[in-house]
């Protein structure tokens, strides 16, 4: 079964643990990445187009403006962007990063692309190595001053999602990514570190951990909060085991971190919640399964039948309740969409619009469907996308 992610800006749980004492501090060599697809969730830009050369909507060459820092202060107005040419030559397109356009660059770059390239790809699809990274210099507006810092940039040489009126800019677009990032291998585990913003805190950095070949995502199993993206605050699991971030250093060429010596993190319904909930405890043996689902949701409505399976099993000891994330006018389809696949078990209501001190907003939940169970003290014991169905229900047939 797939499942669809909807993005919040919250945290993913209310969690705690006692004690995190420190069990040992560990060094781990940070290197910068290949390609912009060994770091994703960075943004993605587009550039301003500053001179365009055009012949019968056929663009021969486009002088681009890319904006680093924000531009403060009276002596931060004459801030130059770093512009960037691209120009066709025969059946290739050159990406230039020129002094002539640029005099406070240390080093020229040329990048070439094939020109029918800009038909057939996008920021989903293109080859693996096709987008590289250069390092140079951007100028940035600090404290009032002009500063010029160190920045990887990928530049794509394609759409990606932006058009323009001009026919010759859509002939040759171009768009552009800046920040920070980095590739850590931790034992059999990989770890991904990525800033957006040259000039965000690492506070606002993203980490994301690959384990056993693939990413991880949202969940909580054996008492574990994984997440897809961690921040610095987070507490990280890595290889089945606790971990906090410390820092990372000013070169960006190594992390810190420090091993917990917990081997659980005991993830837990919020008290308000909690009472929301205390009708559907009543008759629970231990556990009632939260169903996080929408009407614009198909893998949530495909996935019903077995759901509605599942409750046939398990329903005199587990209580199931849906929690609808929708737009308040869905509200009577989601009540149709019940009957018309006989679902038995009650249904609440979470409104898109309210970002907070909703069941929906305050887990985080990112990934629709997500199926939890919550002990009757108030402990997340499990929660997964389709993906852990089948352990649901061996969980819930383990306890009758």
């Amino acid at each position: 079964m797939k499942s669809i992610r909807y993005a919040l800006m919250v945290s993913l749980l209310a969690c705690s643990f006692a004690g995190a004492a420190q069990e040992q501090d560990i060094a781990i060599s940070l290197h910068t990445p290949d390609y912009y697809s060994g770091t994703k969730g960075r943004s993605i830009t587009s550039v301003r187009e500053l001179q365009i050369w055009c012949v019968n909507s056929k663009p021969d060459s486009i002088l681009y403006e890319v904006n680093s820092g924000t531009r403060k202060g009276a002596a931060c107005r004459d801030m130059p962007g770093l512009n960037v040419l691209t120009k066709r030559e025969g059946s290739k397109l050159l990406v230039c990063i020129l002094k002539r356009h640029n005099p406070f660059l240390l080093k020229e770059e040329v990048l070439s692309y094939s020109y029918d390239s800009l038909k057939k790809w996008d920021k989903r699809n293109h080859p693996e190595d096709a987008i590289p990274r250069i390092i140079t210099r951007l100028p940035y507006c600090i404290n009032d001053t002009i500063t010029f810092q160190p920045v990887e940039i990928y530049f794509f040489p394609f759409h990606v999602g932006f058009t323009s009126k001009d026919a010759c800019v859509n002939e040759m677009p171009l768009a552009a990514s800046f920040g920070r990032s980095g590739v850590a291998e931790f034992g059999e585990m990989v770890l991904y570190f990525n800033k957006a913003d040259y000039l965000w805190p690492d506070s606002r950095l993203t980490i994301r951990v690959k384990e056993n070949g693939a990413m991880q995502d949202d969940k909580i199993s054996n008492q574990l909060v994984y997440k897809s993206s961690y921040r610095m605050t987070d507490t990280l699991v890595i290889g089945g085991k606790l971990f906090k971030m410390d820092s990372i250093s000013r070169e960006w060429d190594k992390v810190y971190m420090r091993r917990l010596t917990e081997t659980k993190l005991v993830a837990r319904m919020p008290e308000s919640h909690m009472r929301e909930l205390a009708p559907y405890f009543e008759k629970a043996k231990e556990y009632v399964l939260l169903d996080f689902w929408g009407t614009w949701c198909a893998p949530c409505i495909a996935a019903m039948p077995e759901l509605r399976k599942l409750y046939n099993e398990v329903k005199s000891d587990v209580p199931f309740v849906s929690v609808c994330f929708d737009n308040p006018a869905n509200y009577p389809k989601a009540k149709e969409i019940f009957v018309k696949n006989r679902l038995p078990w009650p249904q609440i209501f979470n409104s898109m619009a309210e970002k907070q001190n909703t069941l929906t907003s305050d887990l985080s939940i990112t990934t629709f469907p997500t199926y939890m169970l919550v002990r009757k003290n108030g402990d997340i014991f499990y929660s997964s996308s389709p993906e852990g169905f089948e352990k649901l229900r061996g969980i819930l047939l383990q306890q009758k």
